[in-house]
């Protein structure tokens, strides 16, 4: 029982929290440019270790929608086992009601697997469709609280885990 605890534990914990930064403390209406992304490490057991990080780089082109390019890398490894999927890709966020988005994002993998001594090599397309909310936290910062889905999964073929990411994180900027 101890077992299954630590391990749902662990997963909510690997979920990651997801944090978007704006240009400074100093942020201006009319600054264009948008800097963020999320990170999120885990841990499962007592030599399985993962570890992400996914930068964006926006920029305002109207209002309420920023555009621009994700970013992603993610390592994980246990005793037998070490893997790597680092990609790319643009993304477009729609703000409305100044407490919802909408989000779409493409992103192409490369995934890059050592297990008892072979290595493995692939690649694959991810079309993420998502949205969420936004509290105000004070200044410029909000809590975000989203989920995406990547509408290119193929279950049993995909070298990503599920086609449903949620979140939850803080943004700065707005």
């Amino acid at each position: 029982m101890k077992k299954y605890i630590l391990m749902i534990a662990m997963l909510l914990f690997s979920v990651g929290a997801k944090a978007q930064i704006g240009m400074s403390s100093s942020y201006s209406p009319d600054t264009k440019w948008v800097f963020g992304g999320t990170a999120g490490a885990g841990f499962l057991g007592g030599d399985s270790f993962s570890l992400y990080a996914s930068p964006t780089v926006g920029y305002k082109l109207h209002e309420n929608l920023i555009g621009g390019l994700n970013g992603s890398l993610s390592y994980r490894s246990s005793k037998d086992f070490k893997s790597t999927i680092w990609g790319a890709g643009p993304f477009l966020r729609y703000y409305f009601a100044r407490s919802f988005y909408v989000s779409a994002n493409y992103t192409h993998y490369f995934f890059s697997q050592d297990e008892y001594n072979e290595r493995v090599n692939r690649n694959e397309g991810s079309l993420n469709i998502g949205g969420g909310y936004l509290q105000r936290l004070g200044g410029n910062a909000y809590l975000q609280i989203g989920a995406t889905y990547n509408v290119l999964y193929k279950k049993g073929t995909s070298i990503l885990g599920s086609p449903f990411v949620p979140y939850v994180g803080v943004i700065f900027g707005l």
